[in-house]
């Protein structure tokens, strides 16, 4: 099983890209999934020291990126960050590009419908600049939040199928959930963001130090989807990548059949 690490474990938004090549050996992971957040972002990121990295996934911004804009201008701009992230990622030979899926604002604030459907229309305009990279787009479910989109395995559904994306589950995202994890299974992901939390909020603590439990760790690796630790603190990626490649090779085993 190839396990990426985030360049969350840095800790920071302005890693040097000298420091985010060496986070697969300090933390024994076989890949690399870059945040193209601060230093990373497309407009200032030195990709020449990630280029010999695998790095089969890649994050696309999100601050102040809100696919659900119901400003149009605002969407265009949105569209250009979500392209030259995507160029960033086909440089660094990546095959999948995750975005997030927007959020409400004062003017689809009574009107969640209006929002999904503002987003899906922009992320199928994004996974469209995404081929033309050969990067496939997949929207990231959020931590359970009245005002962030796609916090339901519904609406995750309703964008996967109305923009024709692909879907990445972020696991300690699912955990701050009322429903429970397995139902975040369905469309089947893509992509794993996996760490963990106590329920009720985002944390990024290292998987089964907090609320996930080691059969829902291993039902969600038995997608097949690539595993991406993202957990804060080298030390604790490190910790991290041990129990998703213990509970990734126990799955591939023993297919779900634990005593």
């Amino acid at each position: 099983m190839r396990i990426s690490v985030s360049t969350v474990a840095l800790k920071t938004w302005w890693p040097d890209p000298h420091e985010a090549a060496t986070l697969p050996e300090k933390t024994g992971a076989d890949a690399l999934e870059p945040v193209l957040e601060g230093s990373l972002q497309p407009t200032r990121i030195n990709t020449e020291p990630l280029t010999d990295i695998p790095t089969p996934t890649v994050h696309a911004p999100f601050s102040d990126v809100n696919p659900a804009t119901p400003n149009d201008r605002h969407a265009e701009q949105v569209l250009q960050q979500i392209e030259e992230a995507a160029r960033i990622a086909n440089e660094l030979e990546a095959q999948h590009l995750t975005v997030h899926p927007g959020h409400l604002t004062p003017v689809t604030l009574n009107d969640r419908e209006k929002a999904l459907q503002l987003a899906a229309e922009r992320l199928n305009q994004a996974a469209d600049l995404a081929e033309r990279h050969d990067v496939h787009l997949t929207v990231e479910n959020m931590p359970h939040h009245p005002h962030l989109l796609a916090t339901t395995p519904d609406e995750i559904k309703t964008l996967t199928r109305e923009a024709h994306i692909g879907y990445t589950l972020d696991v300690g995202h699912a955990l701050t959930s009322p429903t429970p994890l397995p139902e975040f299974l369905d469309p089947r992901p893509d992509v794993l963001h996996i760490h963990d939390n106590h329920g009720d909020k985002d944390e990024h603590l290292p998987p089964l130090e907090a609320t996930l439990t080691p059969e829902d760790l291993r039902l969600v690796l038995s997608t097949r989807a690539h595993p991406v630790v993202e957990v804060k603190g080298i030390q604790q990626a490190r910790r991290a990548v041990r129990t998703v490649r213990r509970h990734g090779d126990d799955e591939a085993r023993y297919g779900g059949h634990h005593g």
